[in-house]
């Protein structure tokens, strides 16, 4: 394990016991799982860049004493994201489910971004218990989009819905429905390949997603 308080130069607060305290924390993960995150934060200023630079972010947190990834240091909960120009992305705050589709498509992006350094990604539309916060973890890698996984279905449905208007049922459930929707959308994002078995092609796809999703822009 590895003891940090900041991904690449960007501090990393925890806001759970006092909202909007910027006090560092020590955080822990295992090396490798620190380097994807490097990675996954680079990602993020370069896709959301014409906000400028990332100011901070909150998580509810990295290892935790537990079974599953965050008993091995592998796993993030994100919980708001921050930019030097004023715009935030809270999923603590439950933007999954904002009013206002921009705020929907800036959750979405950052969703985007996430699954492109993480295999399982747990957001808003997964269930309850992910309602306030982002998971994202090492388990089942490499990265890609998988039809019979429940997470990445109800991804792909909220994505389709909130910029391509499809009406599909957010239920996890990868039909003919989801699939022409979802053909659609990397039709209209210029993406090729698979990203159902490629992991450069689901990452070409999310990074399109994202870009649509910080600027507000419909597929």
């Amino acid at each position: 394990m590895i003891t940090f308080q900041n991904i690449d130069g960007t501090p990393v607060y925890y806001w759970r016991s006092n909202r909007g305290n910027t006090t560092t924390r020590n955080w822990q993960v295992t090396q490798a799982f620190y380097d994807s995150l490097v990675l996954w934060v680079r990602d993020l200023r370069s896709l959301s860049s014409a906000y400028g630079g990332i100011s901070y972010l909150v998580s509810a947190g990295f290892y935790v004493n537990k079974p599953g990834e965050h008993g091995t240091g592998t796993a993030m909960d994100l919980d708001h994201v921050r930019w030097s120009g004023g715009q935030t992305i809270s999923p603590l705050d439950r933007h999954h489910a904002s009013g206002t589709v921009a705020t929907r498509r800036r959750y979405l992006a950052v969703d985007a971004v996430c699954r492109r350094r993480f295999r399982f990604v747990l957001d808003g539309w997964y269930n309850a218990a992910h309602e306030d916060h982002i998971h994202s973890d090492f388990g089942g890698l490499p990265v890609r989009c998988v039809t019979g996984s429940e997470s990445d279905t109800k991804f792909v449905q909220a994505l389709c819905n909130n910029f391509m208007s499809s009406g599909l049922a957010v239920d996890g459930i990868w039909g003919p429905l989801t699939t022409s929707a979802f053909n659609t959308a990397k039709s209209r994002l210029g993406v090729t390949g698979d990203p159902h078995t490629s992991s450069a092609s689901w990452q070409s796809f999310l990074s399109a997603a994202a870009r649509k999703g910080f600027a507000n822009q419909a597929f």
